[in-house]
């Protein structure tokens, strides 16, 4: 059986809200007007020094490499992914109404600086098994001239 309880500064209506709530959970009825917003999910990412380059692996389960957008500026990187899926239940043969619709969107975000700038010659980006390698050389570091005055 199903235990109530109250607890002390709790107003009678948050446990009218939460009995119910618990009834439709029990229930498996989903929950009518609820909506939820897709947010942005830092992407768990490891970043290694190679000596001559960086090797960045990011994960990012669920997103087609289609999806995933790379930019790189000095020694800054930003990696931005997006994927949208649909699902749909069914019961019965063709032409029952749909019982259930669902829709699911991930997005993952992240941008960082590096120690040292990076060149996009020669860098390359592989995609596989829901993880992200970028293997990015380090720019060769300007060397000052002096100029003799003559």
């Amino acid at each position: 059986m199903y235990q109530l309880s109250t607890r002390h500064g709790d107003s009678f209506n948050s446990l009218v809200d939460e009995l119910f709530a618990d009834f439709f959970h029990r229930a498996n009825v989903p929950a009518a007007r609820q909506t939820t917003a897709a947010a942005v999910s830092r992407a768990r990412m490891d970043v290694l020094d190679k000596g001559g380059n960086y090797e960045v692996k990011v994960d990012l389960p669920g997103i087609r490499k289609d999806d995933i957008h790379v930019g790189i500026e000095g020694a800054r990187v930003s990696i931005n992914a997006e994927s949208k899926d649909s699902s749909e239940t069914k019961n019965g043969t063709n032409g029952d109404k749909i019982l259930y619709s669902e829709r699911y969107t991930t997005s993952y975000a992240r941008s960082f600086e590096l120690p040292a700038e990076v060149t996009e010659e020669g860098a390359d980006a592989r995609f596989e098994d829901g993880v992200l390698t970028l293997s990015l050389p380090k720019r060769a570091p300007t060397v000052s001239k002096r100029i003799a005055v003559k």
